[in-house]
């Protein structure tokens, strides 16, 4: 297998991921799914609802822009795939980290945001590398 199809994997379970999230945040925030992950109470739903919705749909977006970029990876469009591939994967790795610091009790969830993209980062370094080091050769 090529180095570059295990970084292209693991930004595509970071699309997975950030569809998950949208789920939760947009269809099952008041469920006892979405209560559990996220420890809302019931008095606050309805205040809250409105901005776990409008998150839902950053999230989708983002898996959306990642899934767009994979799909010019296999249509060897590298420019176009790179840019959306990109800005996703930083997006998503931010987000966690944001995450991360703003709410202790939420770590696990940043966590299960942030590394996805950053293997997929980690394993497109070397595939770059791998091209470099050949070019240089």
């Amino acid at each position: 297998m090529k180095i570059e199809w295990v970084s292209y994997f693991f930004f595509f379970i970071a699309a997975l991921v950030h569809i998950y999230i949208f789920i939760l945040e947009s269809f099952l925030f008041q469920k006892p799914t979405g209560n559990n992950i996220f420890e809302i109470r019931k008095e606050d739903h309805e205040a809250t609802k409105p901005w776990a919705f409008n998150q839902g749909f950053y999230n989708l977006f983002l898996a959306v822009g990642m899934l767009i970029g994979l799909y010019h990876v296999n249509q060897l469009e590298i420019k176009v795939a790179g840019v959306m591939v990109s800005f996703s994967g930083f997006c998503m790795i931010t987000a966690g980290v944001v995450l991360f610091f703003s709410n202790k009790k939420m770590r696990k969830g940043a966590y299960f945001q942030i590394i996805p993209p950053v293997l997929g980062f980690f394993f497109l370094a070397f595939h770059i590398i791998e091209k470099i080091q050949a070019v240089g050769q």
